[in-house]
């Protein structure tokens, strides 16, 4: 009796999350480009076997006349593409013209600890465990679904495709850095909002995010008081947040010399490191006061009231970086 109850709740969380296994090739379901018109929708697609989805926000101004910037907006763990759409990014979107897409990570129903974890989840966070493989610690092809989720927008949707960035956080900020060193072919620029460019996963050797292919502009955002990936980093954990910025200073060739600006508050410290390669430049904003969130998100889910919004700066970063 168990055990058919047991199936019966992974059967129902299977439904409910969309990563049924599903055995044929790469194919997208009932999305064509005549059919997104302004509005909010949530599109599936098969990659890898597994029924993935996401969602996309298409501003007003859209009309498919002329090419417009793509936003990736990648989710923390635990979470959903539903929830980071309350950090802004769809409002600033339809001021800006860009079009927004959320993808939802995946959760490996493998055993009974993969189950006991999606029903955890569902207690006290009202939402099954979606999470992305930001450190290679699951069989999970991520960056893959990611690269053929882009190429699918790009055959939908009329995109610039000199204008594709990818922004995440927590989870999705590590996702983010792993993507902008994987697809730094097809990415304009990142922007990492408490994440780190590596760590050890428990019972997975430490992992560090492979050298780019190509120089990429990255705007990163972390505050000091980060108990979930911390500034200065944790051994048993995560890499640094400056061990993280010396990353790509050195790799796009940037000033190892950073300009400093500090708020009138003395909270907010902003340091560039500019003349990289391709006019590549890495910016870190440190929060002093800051913790594990999306600074100057607006009320609801993320809500974050703060000197800065990083939606706001991270646009203006992505607008004066396209791909070169």
């Amino acid at each position: 009796m168990i055990k058919k109850i047991i199936g019966i709740l992974v059967c129902t969380l299977l439904i409910t999350t969309c990563v049924v296994p599903v055995y044929g090739a790469n194919s997208e379901i009932n999305l064509k480009k005549s059919s997104l018109s302004p509005g909010d929708y949530l599109r599936f697609i098969f990659f890898d076997k597994h029924l993935r989805s996401y969602r996309i926000h298409v501003p007003p101004s859209y009309d498919g006349s002329n090419p417009v910037p793509l936003v990736l907006v990648l989710h923390g763990f635990p979470g959903t593409a539903m929830e980071m759409q309350d950090v802004g990014m769809n409002e600033k979107a339809d001021e800006e013209g860009f079009i927004t897409v959320y993808p939802n990570g995946h959760t490996d129903w493998r055993d009974f600890n993969e189950v006991r974890w999606g029903l955890w989840c569902l207690i006290n966070f009202h939402y099954w465990g979606f999470c992305f493989n930001m450190w290679a610690f699951d069989s999970f092809d991520d960056v893959g679904f990611i690269q053929t989720l882009i190429e699918k927008l790009q055959t939908t949707l009329v995109i610039n495709s000199s204008r594709i960035y990818i922004t995440g956080h927590s989870n999705g900020a590590c996702m983010s850095y792993r993507l902008g060193a994987e697809l730094s072919e097809i990415v304009a620029a990142i922007a990492p909002v408490a994440g780190t460019i590596g760590g050890i996963w428990t019972g997975h050797p430490l992992y560090i995010i492979p050298k780019p292919k190509y120089p990429l502009p990255v705007i990163i955002f972390h505050g000091m008081n980060d108990s979930a990936i911390p500034y200065d980093g944790d051994p048993n954990w995560t890499i640094s947040v400056n061990d993280s910025v010396t990353f790509w200073v050195e790799h796009n060739q940037c000033d190892p010399n950073p300009q400093i600006d500090i708020s009138e508050s003395g909270n907010i410290i902003k340091r560039t490191y500019a003349n990289g390669s391709l006019g590549t430049e890495i910016v870190l904003y440190t929060v002093v006061d800051g913790v594990h969130g999306w600074f100057g998100a607006p009320p609801g889910i993320f809500e974050y009231p703060c000197e800065i919004s990083a939606t706001d700066l991270m646009w203006e970063f992505f607008e004066a970086h396209p791909k070169q």
